[in-house]
This record gives structure tokens, C-alpha cells and sequence, in this order.
């Protein structure tokens, strides 16, 4: 490692502090090599944390073999290029006292795109280490039947952002091309089933390194939640926008930027079409939007040229996007471990960041199970981030909303009525939180009943004046009106059969309760019965001699003498898989590279039908159904236009120069047929006179 020493300087002083995460990954690719599963959030620097080995291993091997010795496969073409720069960057440091420096260490680039004669010349060359997309390198494995059997070592970068653009028959069918003697990386920012998966087949005794991983909150971040009503959380995004963050739309010198996390690809739209309406600069991005399109909205933000991004939790899945101050959660997850995620992006590296997140009544029990995971209460006095918005700031936005769909953007309506029917699916499909969390939630919604002016957050305590505190109580005591009759008495005569019984039914309800109703007891008077003992609450009882428990007894304490490995592969992997919700709102479903194709007749791009039946299918070796087109014969076309351009210059030199260089025997032959064809072409029978 001692001759990568300059570039890693230079990558050192452009990525930031590093050392920690290379310094992890390069002991787990020690000797023995051993495959690694490696968990690390976009942009902590493992680009380099499995380049820096890569590069130390292949340096110091003497053994010089025709094939590819190392594989880099990339979800995108962007990506690629960026780590054959990062790579080439560092391979320029490495001495060229090594048995195979940096002078014969030969990088190929193999993405769509680009021609295929030239990627068939740069794989002919005999490269030491490709990197390439999945779909490209099968085909041009399959094309030029490709021997990978001297491949080291394979790296999977963004693995979860692999499976999610549907490339998982590619990497099964590349998997069965490699050796079985090999050494595997898999690197991802999350960890869903489908890589869950992939991991157990594909790697063998690996080992799971999470590099930089979000297991639990930064002390540094600040966390405010903010109960709202389901039709007022646009309006409550507005106040945050304008009075917490300050990122007014006529501001446009220091508004902070924040990322705004939404629940489907609907969401994103209309929230999108809503603040360019009103004046803010946004960019946004999910996860079947247009790749180009998705590159320019991400430019943007990054150049700072927009200060809100709009995403989903499937599109910022391997985003680089740069450290946020702020992070919003318009529709809060249900799932504890993508709430880290989420606010995961902000607070880093020593610097403060703030997490807001709007919360309806049915997001109170996944905050209880957020409670838990992070064991906090978060619904106590002593933390004080539970609270309400006041009144008067979400009426003043819905109002300017409103207006702002009546006069200047009338499709925000039809947009929003697509939102509502997506936040409806989103409802159905969403995993239920556990039973505890509903106890929770209903106490403490109790708890924050009892005070009227303690539910406004204490963020919005100054906005907030004596005034506004009775107003806010009278406004809370006509919510909370609830008539003496019943819906039988109302409207009806005083004679009425059904309404006099329905009147004598409830006044003797309200007889009993008033009776079974115990006044207080005097603390004064009955001190010395009660004390300061408090009282507790009947809870359920189930007698042991009778009942048996799901669990052992003697559990907790037979897990400290046990044998086993409690830190197996299998069990780090169980409780690191999380899967993100789809953008669509319904059931995951894999992502298409491309979804649309060229129309010739037409002249522009359409929607590929689903089984059309004209696209011809071959078998591999694996048995997996690929497109005829890999193997259409263009590389044998390749390899004799190749070899007759190499042969031309020859048969030239021989002809016009007079060298006495020897000629090739194909080179020999044509000109014995040229002249051949001149003798017989001039040898004329003589005229007879």
C-alpha cells in the first residue's frame, strides 16, 4: 500500500476522511480473501474502499493471464466512468517498481451506448480490470463466448440499485460464467430482500461490513414532529418552508436547501407542481423517471441551482447527493430503519442537522415503534418535539393554496386528486406496526388532550400570544362539542314514542354513571390511607401453572453459556434487510433499464407492448432466456474485417516498395491470382490474315 501513497493523498484531500472505512475493508480483503457484503451510504468513500485493494492485489501479483482479472459491475453508466477515473487516478500513484505496475495495468470500459467493434478491440487487448454495466458485458460475454475463467476478483457496486433497474437475470447469468474459485464485494447503500438473496447464493462464507452504516440517530441531529390533519400536510409543508427553514421564494441569496420525502412518485409531482407554482426552486426525482432527466434534476441541486429536492425512498437509494442541513418527511415511513435512512443524510461528519416530519393521527404508533428502535421517548415533557402547528399559520397557507389552484394553477387539482388516490393504496399496503405501539399511541394522544396550550410545538411559541392562546382554546372546545341528544331525539316531536324512550334511556345512563363515579380524595384528610404510594393499574395476569409462555424461561440466561455464533452471517443479514416502498404505491416491482423504444413509422418513442412475441429468444448456458441479438454474429464480421485490415498494409508494402521483407503466404497467393487474372486478361489468339 506504501506505492499508492500520492493518489491516495489526492483522493484523500477531494473525498474527505476516509481512512476509518478503507482501513476496515482492506482487513477483511486480506489474506485469505474472503468475500465481503459492504453496507455504506452513498458518498462515504467505498469507491476507494474496494479500489485501494483492488489495485494492491493485482500489482502484486506476478502471474500475467489473456483474461480479465478483476470485474466492476455498475448499475449506470455515470457511475462507471466516475470509478474508472477515481481508478485510473489511482493507479497513477502505484511505483513502477512493481512486478506489474501501473504501466501494464490495462482498464477497460464496457457501458451502453457506445460501439460494439470498438469494445470488442478493447477486449481483445486483454484488459486487466473492466468495469461495466450488466447488461452490455453479457452481451458482449455471449458474443465473443468470452472465457472468464481468469476473473480474481467481482465487485458489485450499488448492488440494491442492480435489482431495482431489473438487471437480476444479467447477474445470474454472468454469476454462472465466473470461476467458482473467485473473490466477491458487494457493496450497497441499503439492504432489501432481493440483495438478501443474491448475497446467500452468490457469496461464499462472506462477511457483512457495514461501513459508516445508520444504525441509530446522530447526537447531532435535531428532531421536531408535527401533527397535522391529513388534508392540511401541503399547507403545513408551506409553514415549515416559510417560517422554520426561512427558505422564502423571494429569498434567493441564503435559503438553506432540504430534501422533501414523499411516499409514490404521485406525491412527488404534485408536491413538485405546487412549490414551482408558488415560487420555489425545486428539483425532483423517483424511481421511473427518464435517466437523462434524472441526471439534470440532480445537477441542478447539487450546482444549488434549486433549493427543495423532491424524492422517494426508492429514488434516493444511491443518490450522491451532498450533506442537507434539513430533511423533511411529508409521508412518514413505517418502518423505523427508513426513518434513519431518511435523516441519515443529515448531521454528518460533526455538523448539526435538523429532521422535520409531519404526522398524522395514524403515524402516532410507527413514532412509538421509531421510540423504541432509538429508546427515546419521544412523547415526553423533558424532549418536547411532539406538537401542533398553530391554526392560524395552516389556514393563511391553505388559503394562498387554494387561490393559487383557482387562479394560476388550475392542474394542481387533478394532480392532487392522483395523490390521494396513490396515499390510498400507500394506506392498504403499508405494514402494520406492533400491538405495543398502538397502546402507546392512545395514551399518549390522551395525555396530550389534557392541555390545550401545551400542543402547540414549542417552535411556534412566539407566533403564538395570549390571544391566540383563548383563541385556540375556544377553537378547541367547539372541536370538541359533543351534543347530549342522540341522533333519535333530533328533529323530532315532543310526543314522539321513540324519542321520549331514547330521552328516558339516556337519563338513566347518565344516572349510573354519575353514581359509580367516585369524587377525589382529600390529601389532607386521607394522608395517612393513601400516601405517596402511586396507584397502579390493573394489567392482564395469567397464572404460570396454567398458562405457558412462547418463549423459555430460561432463555436470556442459556443464551450466555451457548456455543453458537451470535454474530452469524445469516443473523447480521436478517436484521440489516429492510425493503423501501415502491413508488407506485402498490406491490415492488423491478425496474426497467428502458421502457420505452424507438417507432419508426411514428419517428418518436413508444411504450414497448408487453408480451409481443416479436422479440426472438435464445438459451444460455445457465438455461436463462436472452434476447437473439447477443449472439448475432457481428463479432466473427469484426474479426475478419480486422484481420484483412492487418493484412492490406502488408500486401501494399510488397507491391509498391520493393522491401525485401518476407510476405505472408495469403499475401503470395493473391498476388499469384492477380497476375493470373492480367496473363489471361492480355493473352490474345493471333489474328489470321
Amino acid at each position: 500500500m506504501a506505492d499508492a501513497q500520492p493518489s491516495q493523498g489526492r483522493s484523500k484531500d477531494t473525498r474527505g476522511v476516509w481512512q476509518a472505512l478503507t482501513r476496515k475493508s482492506t482487513l477483511s480483503l486480506g489474506s485469505p480473501a474472503r468475500d465481503v457484503l459492504g453496507m455504506a451510504r452513498t458518498g462515504s468513500g467505498k469507491t476507494l474502499a474496494y479500489l485501494i485493494p483492488l489495485i494492491q492485489r493485482l500489482a502484486a501479483s506476478t502471474a500475467r493471464t489473456d483474461g480479465p482479472r478483476a470485474l466492476i459491475l455498475c448499475p449506470s453508466r455515470e457511475l462507471a466512468v466516475q470509478v474508472l477515473k477515481v481508478g485510473k487516478d489511482l493507479a497513477r500513484g502505484v511505483k513502477e517498481g512493481s512486478s506489474s505496475g501501473a504501466n501494464r495495468m490495462r482498464w477497460s470500459l464496457i457501458i451502453g451506448g457506445e460501439a460494439l467493434d470498438k469494445q470488442f478491440a478493447t477486449m481483445t487487448s486483454g484488459p486487466d480490470i473492466v468495469i461495466a454495466t450488466p447488461g452490455r458485458f453479457l452481451h458482449i460475454c455471449v458474443e465473443m463466448k468470452l472465457d472468464l475463467r481468469s476473473v480474481e476478483m467481482v465487485i458489485y457496486d450499488e448492488a440494491d440499485r442492480l435489482f431495482e433497474m431489473g438487471f437480476d437475470v444479467q447477474l445470474r447469468e454472468i454469476v454462472h460464467r465466473l470461476p467458482t474459485v473467485r473473490q466477491s464485494l458487494l457493496f450497497s447503500a441499503t439492504l432489501p430482500s432481493s440483495v438478501a438473496e443474491f448475497a446467500r447464493a452468490g457469496l461464499s462464507n462472506p462477511a457483512l461490513v457495514r461501513l459508516d452504516a445508520e444504525s441509530s440517530l446522530s447526537p447531532d441531529l435535531k428532531l421536531a414532529f408535527f401533527r397535522v390533519a391529513p388534508d392540511d400536510k401541503s399547507a403545513a409543508l408551506l409553514v415549515l418552508l416559510d417560517r422554520i427553514m426561512r427558505a422564502s421564494p423571494d429569498d434567493k441569496q441564503q435559503s438553506p436547501q432540504a430534501i422533501i420525502f414523499v411516499a409514490t412518485k404521485h406525491h412527488v409531482e404534485y408536491i413538485n407542481a405546487m412549490l414551482e407554482a408558488l415560487g420555489y426552486a425545486t428539483s425532483h426525482v423517483y424511481g421511473s423517471l427518464d435517466q437523462l432527466a434524472r441526471q439534470r434534476q440532480l445537477r441542478q441541486f447539487r450546482e444549488r441551482q434549486s433549493d427543495l429536492l423532491v424524492v422517494t425512498d426508492v429514488a434516493a437509494r444511491g443518490l450522491d447527493i451532498p450533506v442537507m442541513d434539513n430533511v423533511i418527511n411529508y409521508d412518514f415511513p413505517a418502518s423505523a430503519r427508513v426513518f434513519i435512512h431518511r435523516v441519515g443524510r443529515t448531521a454528518r461528519a460533526g455538523r448539526r442537522g435538523a429532521a422535520w416530519s409531519l404526522i398524522t393521527s395514524a403515524d402516532i404508533p410507527y413514532v412509538c415503534d421509531l421510540a423504541t428502535t432509538v429508546s427515546r421517548d419521544l412523547f415526553s415533557k423533558e424532549e418536547d418535539i411532539v406538537g401542533d402547528i398553530p391554526r392560524h399559520l395552516v389556514d393563511e397557507k391553505t388559503e394562498r393554496l387554494a387561490s393559487t389552484m383557482d387562479e394560476t394553477a388550475p392542474h394542481l387539482k387533478s394532480l392532487r386528486q392522483v395523490m390521494q388516490r396513490g396515499e390510498s393504496m400507500v394506506q392498504r399496503s403499508k405494514s402494520k406496526a406492533s400491538i405495543n405501539a398502538y397502546r402507546e399511541a392512545k395514551a399518549a394522544q390522551k395525555a396530550q388532550t389534557r392541555g390545550v396550550t401545551d400542543r402547540v410545538h414549542p417552535i411556534f411559541a412566539l407566533d403564538v400570544a395570549e390571544a391566540d392562546g383563548r383563541r385556540m382554546e375556544l377553537m378547541a372546545a367547539i372541536g370538541a362539542y359533543a351534543p347530549r341528544g342522540t341522533v333519535l331525539e333530533a328533529g323530532r316531536p315532543r310526543d314522539d314514542p321513540n324519542g321520549k324512550l331514547m330521552q328516558a334511556r339516556r337519563q338513566l345512563l347518565e344516572r349510573r354513571s354519575a353514581t359509580s363515579t367516585r369524587a377525589p380524595l382529600d390529601r389532607k384528610e386521607d394522608k395517612h390511607i393513601v400516601g405517596d404510594v402511586p396507584l397502579t393499574t390493573t394489567q392482564r395476569y395469567h397464572d404460570p401453572d396454567y398458562f405457558m409462555s412462547h418463549t423459555s424461561a430460561t432463555l436470556s440466561s442459556a443464551k450466555k453459556f451457548s456455543l453458537s455464533e451470535e454474530g452469524s452471517f445469516s443473523s447480521q443479514l436478517r436484521g440489516a434487510t429492510v425493503d423501501m416502498a415502491p413508488d407506485e404505491g402498490g406491490r415492488a416491482r423491478a425496474q426497467k433499464a428502458s421502457q420505452l423504444q424507438w417507432d419508426r413509422k411514428r419517428k418518436r418513442f413508444s411504450r414497448a407492448p408487453l408480451n409481443s412475441g416479436n422479440e426472438k429468444m435464445i438459451r444460455s448456458e445457465s438455461g436463462a432466456l436472452l434476447p437473439a441479438t447477443f449472439n448475432s454474429g457481428r463479432f466473427e464480421t469484426w474479426k475478419k474485417r480486422a484481420k484483412g485490415s492487418r493484412d492490406d498494409p502488408q500486401d501494399s508494402l510488397g507491391r509498391n516498395s520493393g522491401s525485401r521483407e518476407l510476405l505472408s503466404a495469403t499475401s503470395v497467393m493473391k498476388q499469384k491470382a492477380v497476375k493470373h487474372q492480367r496473363k489471361m486478361k492480355n493473352a490474345r489468339p493471333p489474328q489470321r490474315r
